[in-house]
């Protein structure tokens, strides 16, 4: 029997205790040779009383003066003197009087009472978390259980955090002399892992098994490896976990730890028996109860399982059917249907049959709407984000947690949570929605660092919830943030210096134009780089107006016109270069699509996007004429999700543009290839033709684009430690020649980090190292690139 808490020890001792001393008082009045039964007690009294008051014994006994002794009453009196937890020994016995009655005399042996309790030569774990593990105070009595109880518990801990060989011992001698109760602990080392094995795995590998261990091995700086038997048992579970996903309910995972001689380092070895897998040999859908009248008949519900018989049975598959199932009706209105899909396994062979149970409950429609937490946003603005809780409208279930995510993803509240009121038979129910606002605006002050750009500078200003309308009634309201506030509009101004590079920028977009599904953008920029036989200044504008049609497709119209300077032109520059030098007139109208079903726009897990773009150059004027047409497809598999919850992502890209028109575009709209966000393995447009230098009419280092582009990669992102650290195999590839085709194709392969550090922002700093397998002739190679943002605030 083990102890949990100090009311449960006191409970077990005293039940040892008033046991022995009801023997031992049956026994002593035995012996004296009298009969007490029945008859007067003249006198109560307690002997061996030292520090517990006399008046406190009597509180807690029956048996009076006046009444007839009665054993099972003295009886009753013994065990709870002993309840006390004051005495190590109760015993009773009478004396009789010549009067016929008797003096019944209480025999006590008091407990020594803890002067103070300590703990000395700690330093892994504080004072206060060692005392509170002891269940002993001053004043308490020196309890031998509870004292030897707090020894082992104190040496759990420790092994727990990893201190195998810490010594924790009693200063018995203190503690029979001054009733001072000292833990002495010497800790030792911290042990490290040094590596982790399986035993007894066959139908899985190593590093499928290590895949769910949040116990790592040590590897300095990133790992500490610290050895947790806490952990280690979590880890047991989660082997175990694995195995009864796949179909091994009756697999059973131990761990052994195997120190090393030196006692600083150890070898964790799981001990799997893995048992058979089970089959699935039938589904039943049990009938409705309450004399409920089922929604889907039974086999429209066993399309929307899972698991069938044949099928390896599958924890994981039993839920997401559950889910599946849940989503179904609550996408109807039934908002508190239950779903359980459980397995009853065969007891002689491997079988489960998968039992299917449905409480439908009652519809419900969407009753009103209300909004909290938006001190300064629009209503408006939350109500763009709700889905599936249209007022007079059945609720959509599934809408609650896509209204969540949007509030999430949106950017303009650090929380947002959808309440659903009222209770489940009502017919109509109320929705709370709850926000909280977000810091929206910044101003900042940083450089960033990047292989294609060079150094920058940057100073930026950005207002995520910005309102055009909202103009400030007073200074203060301006200088407080309080004006130019609240209607979801996106503003920012941007400049940032570079020794090549220069942007400066200025945009506006509004999401939602006039309360409807269009959305409409414009921004001004100039643009500057520095290249080595010439140098380029852009100056322009765009405005765009689109709409979204659900929550997956949205189309576009965008026009853009600019001034572009080609200046400093050197001698050896390409013939295109001195072709439009000076200035040049753009004026161009596009169109545009995209559909995207991806989970995030920041780090995507699954889903997909395809955009398709086309741009007639010329088409509002200026000095050129000539069609851009390009459109781009990205699919992203989660291939395995850890212990943590931590993704690891396979993505796949392609993209593919084109100037049909031969010769007419300029140099600078172009198509290009190469550097870390279109090829890695070759530099800033290091793919493609190299111009004809005009001094000598042989071919030199620049590049002058093409106009047909063809590139694709694929690349596996996997969690290294935590969140900040992942790491990625890649491979680019494509081409960039004047006809379509895949002539002349390069391939690179590679591999990098990716380190997010929230002073950097969301994903600030990519370190990639490739290699060109196939090339061309003229090529430009780059084997490290990377990007880095640096804000100073």
């Amino acid at each position: 029997m083990i102890c949990t808490s100090k009311r449960h020890c006191t409970a077990l001792l005293t039940l040892l205790v008033g046991l022995s001393c009801l023997l031992l008082t049956t026994s002593q009045v035995r012996a004296q040779g009298i009969d007490p039964e029945d008859r007067p007690i003249s006198k109560v009294s307690i002997e061996g009383l030292k520090n517990v008051s006399r008046q406190m014994v009597l509180n807690n006994i029956r048996s009076e003066v006046g009444e007839p002794y009665d054993a099972d009453t003295v009886e009753q009196d013994i065990v709870r003197l002993t309840h006390l937890g004051r005495f190590d020994q109760v015993t009773a016995r009478v004396e009789p009087q010549d009067d016929g009655s008797v003096v019944l005399i209480f025999d006590v042996s008091e407990q020594a009472l803890l002067t103070d309790v300590q703990v000395v030569g700690n330093k892994a774990i504080p004072d206060n978390t060692i005392l509170g593990m002891v269940l002993l105070r001053p004043g308490d009595p020196a309890d031998p259980f509870l004292i030897e109880q707090g020894l082992g518990r104190i040496v759990r801990e420790y092994q727990n955090k990893g201190y195998f060989v810490a010594d924790i011992s009693i200063d018995r001698e203190l503690l029979r002399d001054s009733n001072i109760l000292v833990y002495r602990v010497r800790e030792g080392p911290r042990v490290k892992i040094k590596g982790i094995r399986f035993e007894g795995n066959t139908r899985y590998t190593h590093k499928q098994l290590k895949s769910k261990l949040r116990s790592k091995t040590y590897f300095p700086i990133f790992q500490k490896g610290d050895l947790n038997r806490e952990q280690l048992d979590l880890d047991s579970s989660g082997v175990r976990d694995f195995y009864h996903d796949r179909g091994y309910l009756d697999a059973q995972v131990g761990r052994r730890i195997d120190l090393s001689p030196n006692e600083k380092d150890a070898v964790v070895v799981f001990l799997i028996e893995e048992g058979k897998q089970y089959l699935v040999y039938q589904v039943r859908i049990l009938p409705p109860e309450d004399g409920e009248k089922r929604l889907l008949p039974d086999s429209q519900i066993r399309q929307y399982l899972a698991l069938a018989p044949g099928d390896i049975y599958s924890k994981d598959k039993t839920d997401k059917s559950s889910k599946t199932l849940e989503d179904l009706y609550g996408q109807i209105g039934f908002l508190d249907v239950r779903v359980r899909v459980t397995a009853l396994p065969h007891e002689d062979e491997p079988l489960v049959d998968l039992v299917v149970r449905i409480q439908q409950g009652v519809p419900s429609v969407v009753g009103k709407v209300s909004i909290t937490g938006n001190e300064l946003t629009r209503q408006k603005v939350v109500l763009r984000q709700v889905r599936g809780m249209d007022p007079g409208r059945r609720f959509d279930k599934t809408g609650v947690d896509r209204t969540r995510r949007r509030l999430a993803d949106g950017r303009l509240f650090s929380e947002g949570t959808v309440t659903i009121l009222g209770e489940p038979e009502d017919g109509t129910r109320d929705v709370l929605v709850d926000v909280t606002e977000a810091t929206t605006g910044s101003i900042s002050f940083g450089a960033g660092v990047s292989s294609d750009a060079g150094v920058l500078g940057a100073i930026d200003l950005s207002q995520r919830n910005f309102d055009i309308t909202d103009t400030p009634q007073t200074p203060k309201e301006f200088f407080s943030g309080r004006a130019f506030r609240g209607a979801g509009q996106s503003f920012s101004l941007s400049l940032q210096p570079g020794d090549e590079v220069s942007r400066y920028a200025i945009s506006f977009s509004e999401p939602s134009l006039l309360e409807t599904d269009y959305f409409f953008g414009t921004s001004i920029s100039l643009y500057e780089r520095e290249f080595d036989d010439y140098d380029e200044e852009r100056t322009g504008g765009t405005v765009s107006l689109g709409r979204r049609f659900g929550d997956v497709w949205s189309a576009s119209v965008a026009a853009r016109a600019a001034t572009v300077d080609i200046s400093t032109i050197q001698p050896d520059a390409p013939v295109d270069v001195f072709a439009v030098a000076g200035e040049s007139d753009l004026a161009a109208f596009g169109f545009g699509v995209v559909r995207s079903t991806t989970d995030s726009n920041i780090f995507p897990t699954r889903g997909n996007r395809w955009e398709f773009n086309v741009e007639q150059v010329g088409a509002l004027g200026g000095d050129y004429d000539f069609t851009k047409i390009s459109t781009e497809f990205r699919q992203f598999w989660t291939v395995e999700e850890d212990f943590f919850g931590r993704r690891t992502v396979l993505s796949w890209r392609v993209k593919a543009a084109i100037i049909p028109e031969d010769n007419e575009a300029p140099f600078f709209e172009r198509l290009y290839l190469g550097g870390q966000s279109t090829f890695r393995g070759f530099e800033f447009r290091g793919v493609g033709p190299r111009g004809i230098e005009a001094n000598t009419m042989t071919a030199g280092d620049e590049a002058v684009g093409d106009e047909w582009l063809l590139a694709a990669g694929v690349e596996y992102n996997f969690p290294i430690y935590g969140d900040t650290l992942r790491m990625v195999f890649f491979s680019d590839m494509g081409t960039l020649t004047d006809d379509p085709g895949v002539d002349d194709w390069r391939v690179s392969v590679g591999t990098g980090l990716r380190i997010k550090i929230p002073f950097f922002g969301a994903a600030p700093f990519a370190l990639d190292v490739a290699t060109p397998v196939l090339k061309e002739e003229g090529d430009q190679t780059q084997v490290l690139s990377f990007s880095l943002d640096l804000p100073f605030r």
